[in-house]
């Protein structure tokens, strides 16, 4: 038993097939385990300083990650039409659509799961959410949340998904939800001290960044922190422009953010913030201006895709090479997306899940 990963169990088969097993009950070090999962449902927050090789998702022989490119527009629709990038054959392919249409949604990867929330459909601001599995190529409903939010602002940390700001059809928002698969439950975190619509966030060194943004009035430079192990934010340095809909992304313990608006025009150039040194320094700028598009890091490179040019929703995707300082043009998607969601995820040979579930 101390080999299961417990705590990574869905608390109610926890508490109706777990705790109800009469060989768990009678063995003293098999109800300390149980209690230690408990221990861990029961304290979200503690997560980090509860860590145990019990708590660590494994990672299957075979799997590799994925870049996800889901929903966003173009001139004449939203999409509920998905992508997938394979990296190593530089291939993009068709996976299964949502069940909502979804621009200006949030999207990230959570054990080897895939969670859209929130987003504009072409008629309102959204509060629903839900998830893909790749194994089965197919999207299910989770528990919406209690705000509606487009524009949102999203990352996974410890087993939790944090969303904040964003725009809920009448004002620029400063709250914060955090959403537990475990539970399948959404609770109320502590605000950002700025209004933030079209924010972006990362998770560097245990905490949530929070960079730019429009609070209704201006473009924001200004990035806050949060510590989700004392539950408050903090000011960080300011970037060096104001961005609104720009790309962010973590790598090797340094903050990048790509492109964007400033109030006046899109933006190709970018800039990364150096956590030992308190201070931002620039990276080369993009091939294309690029506000409203995506950014993730994957394999140790930065990936841009999609967004707005400022004229015409774009297609086309590049990847910021740290080895040789340079931003390379890689294979377009097949379809423009601006406002468009992305993550990554490790799958097992999903090309062949898409090629069975297709035929």
């Amino acid at each position: 038993m101390i080999h299961v990963r417990l705590p990574l169990v869905n608390r109610e088969f926890l508490m109706t097939r777990v705790d109800n097993e009469q060989l768990v009950r009678e063995d003293s070090q098999c109800r300390e385990l149980l209690l230690e999962a408990m221990r861990y449902h029961l304290a979200p927050e503690r997560r980090c300083a509860l860590a145990t090789p019990r708590t660590t998702e494994r990672k299957p022989k075979g799997a590799e990650p994925y870049l996800f490119a889901i929903g966003g527009g173009s001139l004449f629709a939203i999409h509920s039409e998905c992508e997938v990038y394979n990296p190593r054959t530089d291939t993009w392919s068709a996976v299964a659509a949502m069940q909502w249409r979804r621009s200006r949604s949030g999207v990230t990867g959570l054990r080897r799961l895939l969670y859209v929330v929130g987003g504009y459909d072409g008629a309102s601001d959204l509060a629903t959410a839900e998830c893909y599995n790749p194994l089965v190529n197919s999207w299910t409903s989770i528990m919406p949340m209690g705000t509606k939010r487009s524009c949102l602002g999203i990352c996974s940390f410890d087993g939790l998904i944090y969303v904040c700001g964003g725009y809920d059809g009448a004002s620029c928002l400063s709250s914060m939800e955090r959403f537990d698969p475990l539970t399948g439950v959404w609770c109320s975190c502590p605000a950002m001290s700025t209004r933030r619509r079209y924010c972006r966030v990362a998770v560097v060194e245990n905490c949530v960044y929070a960079l730019g943004g429009f609070d209704s009035t201006n473009y924001q430079a200004s990035v806050e922190r949060f510590d989700p192990r004392v539950g408050s934010w903090s000011p960080v340095p300011s970037m060096s422009s104001r961005r609104s809909s720009c790309g962010v992304a973590a790598l090797n313990g340094q903050l990048y953010c790509i492109g964007g608006n400033d109030g006046t025009m899109c933006m190709s150039s970018g800039e990364r913030f150096n956590i030992r040194r308190n201070a931002w320094e620039p990276i080369p700028s993009m091939h294309n201006r690029r506000s409203t598009h995506e950014v993730v890091a994957i394999d140790g490179s930065i990936y841009a895709i999609g967004g707005n040019d400022g004229s015409s929703s774009l297609n086309s995707v590049e990847k910021y090479d740290l080895k040789i300082n340079k931003w390379l043009v890689v294979s377009s998607m097949v379809t423009r997306r601006s406002s468009v969601g992305a993550a990554i995820l490790d799958c097992i040979n999903i090309e062949h899940v898409l090629r069975t579930t297709k035929s």
